[in-house]
């Protein structure tokens, strides 16, 4: 047994007894399934920056990086983080304000359908169930790679780990666990990141190294031989991307459903802005990071290793142990996110249930069987991290991003012309991935799912809600959103709100600066 293995059971063991003792707390099913309503910022900004940064980014992100679109990638991650701070503001806030316990809970008081509520929750399971098996996968690979164990049985250990967790503590536990290892993962990231570019040279030396030796690294086209064969082509992925993922971070379930937990609005909007910031820090450390290490390995045999091979050449084995049981921690902590979403779809959208104690019962039991089907996929299905983590992203922002905005900002849209979008893009955006993946045809970049999926979606709700008329119950729903209640005029909460917004006006300046000094200038100079 080495080193690594030991260091992953016992975190393993460890989360599997916080899950225990959390679970102590749950009284009822509101502390299940949505925290009591008492979650303050700062667990909302360590469960937020969690669910988003699992497996995904340190093998999906990180190899991709590595292999040569690290600016495509970037500029990416640059738009994301606004998602957070606009579905804060003009998303998140009103979604608690309903006092619902699901999204599509949320959708279906709104417009008054029960139609649109299951549809809701049928997308929201499927996009989960894709995004959650990359996970695994993502989980499965890190563990079989630095312990040697079999794959299949790294997957059953993680499964074992995350469904124990998250059917005992439920989402207090979740809470609790996100933002313990939302610390963990970020604080071990940046040292592993750091001492690796001090061991070859630091930073800029490494940057000018890479500039002469392999400039398509660090170039603003990425290499044209690995994803589209122009730059603009690139730029145009990158930038659509940039708004799939910014739809995720404004709407994607497993993100906004966190505003659901808050205790109040103003630590919806704050714990918006922070999260904003560290994901930020994390997905440069993390994309540059493995992008620099080009320069250690230039031809690793899989590229979504690179992390992993540095945690494990390049830094002091403590170090790389714990960067190792972060990155589980990274996984672990999506993965419950996730379950715990899908277990509360299962007992508060798909079934009428009311007594809390049967609603319980069934949240626990969907989270198990659930659990075991992704395991199933998981067994069958070669890990693809990066693209099933880009399925589902597309997906839920084909389906569920121009309904969210309408449901709050609209007066016009209808409970038909909403099921209408939300089906519309659900399909054309699968229909066209799935022909796309089977017939092994390249589409186009204009031809993209999420194109397709978004254009799809608008159509839907146009002409449905064109074609019918607001009902009094929805337009009264939605005029019922914008009443705020007199709990959130409280002066302390409004003042350090405002100061939190002013702070974030910076955030912009942060990102053009850290990407200027650390990327273009001396990448530039170095040419």
């Amino acid at each position: 047994m080495n080193v690594f293995l030991i260091g992953m059971i016992i975190s393993m063991l460890a989360y599997i007894l916080l899950g225990f003792i959390i679970s102590r707390k749950v009284k009822d099913s509101n502390d299940f399934f949505v925290a009591g309503r008492r979650a303050p910022t700062f667990l909302l900004v360590g469960s937020l920056v969690a669910s988003y940064c699992g497996t995904g980014l340190y093998f999906g992100d990180a190899g991709e990086s590595y292999a040569g679109i690290f600016s495509p990638l970037i500029i990416l991650g640059s738009m994301l983080i606004v998602g957070y701070v606009l579905g804060g503001v003009f998303f998140g806030r009103y979604l608690r304000r309903s006092e619902c316990n699901t999204i599509p809970e949320f959708f279906g008081k709104r417009f008054n359908s029960p139609a649109l509520k299951k549809l809701a929750a049928v997308t929201q399971v499927i996009t989960i169930v894709v995004y959650l098996l990359s996970t695994m996968q993502g989980i499965g690979t890190l563990m079989s790679l630095v312990t040697g164990m079999d794959y299949n049985l790294c997957i059953l250990l993680a499964l074992i780990t995350f469904a124990l967790l998250t059917a005992t503590s439920g989402s207090k536990g979740v809470l609790i666990t996100d933002t313990i290892m939302f610390g963990l993962f970020t604080l071990v990231t940046v040292a592993v990141i750091v001492v690796s570019t001090v061991k070859g040279g630091g930073w800029f030396n490494i940057v000018e190294a890479l500039a002469q030796s392999k400039p398509e690294v660090l170039s603003w086209s990425g290499d044209l031989s690995y994803l589209y064969p122009t730059g603009a082509q690139n730029m145009v992925w990158a930038f659509a991307y940039g708004i799939v993922w910014m739809s995720v971070c404004m709407v994607a379930p497993w993100q906004a459903s966190r505003y659901l937990m808050a205790k109040n609005e103003h630590s919806v909007i704050r714990s918006s802005i922070w999260a904003a910031f560290f994901v930020f820090v994390l997905e440069f450390v993390v994309k540059g990071g493995a992008a620099l290490l080009n320069i250690f390995a230039p031809d690793i045999a899989d590229q979504s290793h690179i992390i992993i091979w540095a945690s494990t050449q390049l830094v002091p084995t403590v170090l790389g142990v714990v960067m190792v049981t972060g990155i589980l921690a990274a996984g672990i902590s999506s993965a419950t996110t996730f379950l715990s979403i899908i277990g509360s779809a299962v007992a508060n959208d798909f079934f009428t249930i009311k007594e809390d104690r049967k609603k319980l019962s069934i949240g626990r039991i969907s989270i198990i069987i659930t659990a075991i089907i992704v395991m199933v996929f998981a067994y069958f299905n070669p890990p693809q991290v990066f693209w099933i983590m880009f399925l589902g992203a597309t997906v839920v922002a084909c389906s569920w991003l121009p309904v969210c905005i309408a449901s709050i900002w609209s007066k016009r849209v209808t409970k038909t012309g909403a099921f209408c979008g939300m089906l519309f893009g659900f399909i054309a955006c699968g229909a066209t991935k799935i022909y796309a993946s089977v017939s092994g045809v390249s589409l186009p970049v204009f031809l993209d799912p999420f194109f397709v999926g978004i254009i799809a979606n608008i159509i839907g709700l146009v002409v449905g809600s064109a074609f019918t008329q607001v009902t009094d119950e929805e337009k009264q729903r939605r005029e019922a959103l914008f009443v705020m209640p007199e709990s959130e005029k409280d002066i302390v909460d409004i003042k350090k709100t405002k100061r939190t917004v002013l702070a974030s006006i910076s955030l912009g300046i942060i990102v053009t600066l850290v990407l200027l000094i650390f990327w273009v200038i001396p990448y530039t100079v170095s040419l």
